[in-house]
């Protein structure tokens, strides 16, 4: 590997290390951190981020409330949106972030500029790809990332389509093993 790659790591590739759900996610992320250290590579993923962590860290943790409180499928579907939380749920959610980043701190937190939510904005109004994740392709897009890893397959899909019309940036969308193959050489 000659190039020094901008890694830009969405919020299913860091779900997948942080709650050690996919072992080829976690190897690769010690292979990134491994390049990062030897300069070979810059590793980045969105401020948003956080913010997405947080959310699906509270839905975990009213899903664990609910099935131990035994409630029904109905109940746990309408009361989701206003999970009652407590300071103890919160605690575990910061605890979690603090975790994520002592853990991996190479991972550099980029923003969008007014252009680059623009550019979220036409993304999410033309394609099937969730805002959040509309956000994501954003700031890789906009901030020049070369790699956007992810292990969501539909987002893959759906963003390689979108990102052909964004011709004067070189970003590629690629999966954990593809990832291995081209930053594991």
């Amino acid at each position: 590997m000659k190039k020094k790659f901008k890694i830009y790591l969405d919020t299913n590739f860091i779900r997948d290390i942080m709650e050690k759900r996919n072992t080829k996610s976690i190897h690769l992320i010690e292979t990134i951190r491994t390049l990062r250290n030897n300069k070979k590579c810059s590793c980045y993923t969105s401020a948003f981020l956080l913010m997405e962590l947080c959310d699906a860290k509270k839905d975990d943790l009213f899903f664990q409330e609910a099935i131990n409180k035994k409630f029904e499928f109905k109940k746990i579907i309408r009361e989701r949106n206003n999970p009652n939380l407590e300071e103890h749920h919160f605690k575990k959610i910061s605890e979690y972030l603090d975790n994520l980043l002592e853990s991996y701190p190479f991972l550099e937190k980029l923003s969008l500029s007014e252009e680059g939510w623009q550019v979220a904005s036409d993304i999410s109004s033309s394609s099937n790809i969730w805002s959040p994740d509309c956000v994501h392709l954003a700031t890789a897009l906009s901030n020049e990332c070369d790699l956007l890893i992810t292990s969501d397959s539909s987002f893959k899909k759906e963003s390689e389509k979108i990102v052909k019309n964004f011709k004067k940036y070189k970003l590629k969308i690629i999966s954990v093993d593809d990832a291995q193959k081209i930053l594991g050489k």
